[in-house]
């Protein structure tokens, strides 16, 4: 599911910053930062603003599982906020908790007893 969370300009950068060092695309980060936020909905403030100003904040588009969506779904309905406001507060939290993601595979070297595979193998 596409969902169109609204971040404040600082959090852009950050979400931005974090997709290039990860290798990942904007969607890709922002997916892992809602769900992560999901798992962490007690950090949300006791107050969502209701709307923000566009000059100070920025879409971004977010291709989330269809669970999560489900999720973000009821919790925007039980805080009677716009969805595009809970998913950006959702994804700062992920934000703040940036270092505990999973990271990349790392690189994987090739030991003597691994050799490439060629079509004749």
């Amino acid at each position: 599911m596409v969902i169109f969370p609204r971040l404040p300009l600082a959090a852009e950068e950050a979400l931005k910053d974090l997709a290039t060092r990860r290798g990942l695309s904007w969607s890709e980060i922002g997916a892992e930062l809602v769900a992560h936020g999901l798992r962490r909905r007690g950090e949300l403030p006791p107050t969502l603003p209701v709307r923000y100003s566009s000059a100070d904040t920025a879409d971004l588009t977010v291709r989330i599982p269809v669970a999560d969506n489900a999720e973000l779904r009821a919790l925007a309905r039980e805080l009677d906020r716009h969805l595009s406001i809970v998913a950006g507060s959702l994804i700062e939290i992920g934000l703040r908790h940036a270092p505990e993601l999973p990271g990349q595979i790392p690189v994987q070297y090739q030991t003597p007893q691994e050799q490439p595979l060629t079509k004749a193998s």
